[in-house]
């Protein structure tokens, strides 16, 4: 029973407005013609004529010029002015004009009705009978189709999921605004048939904003309506960024998931722990990670892993990316480490290099105490094809002799690693460190 009192109330409320403006404009109209002017029309050359036609006006009283009035068509669109340069012929009983674009039916006077009034039929044309006709049909299209939205989502408003899916922060304002429409289609530019039109929109709003806060869920009836509509916006308020999070990934996100899927199984194993912590950041941005498409891409092993692992995370700051979410990046980086709760010599090995320089970027610093991977040739013959093997290798003199820098690591662990991938192909490989690092 409550239900329906509030129902009926807020339908109640929604109309008053128009209802309310109707009655004004009808009790103005009345008021209108009883009252007595000193300046009256009284008689027009023609009743209908059309725009551009020449209207003659007899009367008494009109002043023997014009002086600053005006006439006026006052129509349900709202008022028409006759412009300066319209007028023929201004006498104290005649005035002549050329009706102007947009004069429709409704009633003619002087300006600030300081005359009598006199019905007009301005012929428009067939065209835009037309177009009259259709927007009153519309208002009726209106109504069928807002019934037919209303009546989808009522049958199950008793339902918890329809209630939630209303947000009630954007009813709140497509009702505002459409009220703040009503009031200017009813005191800025008169329309009735906008000013109804919009009114049935408020209506809409108003139910759908009922159903929202959850006043027919089964087991909510009970509950005061302020205390539901707090509830619903609190729920409202944490699903808020969902929208924008599935239109607009993150930068970078996608880089993101693959640093994590190159970490998790660098140690060819696939921990679930690992698996759950990739696909809840997947989800969240809206990436599809699919395990096997991924793996079918990573066909490396060995060392290779480790080198491709760096160079995407090198390819990633490289981009620029806020030092937020390389924080983040870092904690997850760690977390999925230990995520097995095992730390293997692998994982090891790749945290030693990664976490640091991911700590480096995020700190602004620019280490230089970091350990060098340096070639030095034992012939004329492999100094050549270390050039043509290396071209941007750095050539340096260490120790009085010539060796080629090839790179620049934040780990020994990791530097060792690729220093024993060219010792493989009888390279003599150092690892060069800062003094301050001995």
């Amino acid at each position: 029973m409550k239900t329906k009192i509030t129902s009926s109330l807020l339908i109640f409320m929604l109309l008053i407005p128009p209802l309310f403006m109707t009655s004004c404009t009808d009790d103005t109209d009345e008021k209108t013609a009883k009252k007595t002017y000193s300046t009256t029309i009284d008689s027009i050359s023609h009743s209908a004529p059309a725009i551009g036609d020449t209207l003659t006006l007899s009367g008494k009283n009109f002043g023997e010029e014009r002086q600053g009035c005006y006439f006026v068509f006052e129509t349900e669109d709202g008022n028409i002015e006759v412009e300066e340069e319209a007028y023929l012929k201004w006498s104290d009983t005649e005035v002549t004009f050329v009706v102007p674009e947009g004069a429709n039916d409704g009633n003619l006077f002087i300006n600030n009705r300081v005359s009598s009034a006199v019905k007009v039929d301005v012929e428009q044309g067939m065209f835009l009978d037309i177009i009259n006709f259709l927007v009153r049909i519309s208002l009726g299209i209106t109504v069928v189709f807002i019934y037919l939205k209303i009546n989808k989502i009522w049958k199950r408003k008793h339902e918890r999921e329809v209630a939630d899916s209303q947000s009630l922060v954007g009813l709140f304002i497509f009702i505002l605004n459409c009220i703040l429409w009503v009031i200017y289609y009813s005191v800025v530019t008169v329309d009735l048939n906008s000013m109804i039109d919009t009114s049935i929109y408020i209506f809409e709003g108003g139910i759908y904003f009922m159903i929202g806060s959850g006043v027919f869920v089964k087991g909510q009836s009970k509950e005061k309506l302020w205390a539901l509509i707090r509830k619903s916006l609190r729920l409202e308020r944490k699903e808020a960024d969902y929208l924008l999070k599935k239109w607009f990934k993150p930068a970078n996100a996608e880089a993101i998931i693959h640093i994590l899927h190159q970490i998790a199984v660098i140690d060819d194993e696939f921990d679930p722990k690992e698996q759950e912590i990739i696909r809840v950041f997947a989800k969240e941005w809206n990436i599809d990670y699919d395990y096997s498409k991924r793996q079918s891409l990573w066909d490396v092993s060995g060392e290779n892993q480790y080198i491709l692992l760096r160079k995407s995370v090198v390819d990633y700051l490289d981009g620029d990316p806020p030092r937020e979410q390389v924080a983040q990046l870092n904690d997850m980086v760690t977390t999925m480490i230990e995520a097995d709760d095992k730390v293997t010599d692998e994982e090891a090995l790749i945290s030693s290099e990664l976490i640091p320089m991911l700590e480096d970027y995020v700190s602004s610093r620019n280490n230089n105490n970091e350990f060098h991977v340096l070639i030095v040739p034992q012939s004329n013959g492999q100094a050549d094809s270390l050039s043509e093997m290396l071209p941007t290798a750095e050539r340096r003199i260490v120790n009085g002799g010539q060796a080629y820098d090839i790179g620049s690591y934040y780990s020994r662990k990791y530097a060792e690693m690729v220093c024993e991938q060219y010792r493989d192909i009888n390279y003599f490989t150092i690892v060069n460190v800062a003094e301050t690092k001995k």
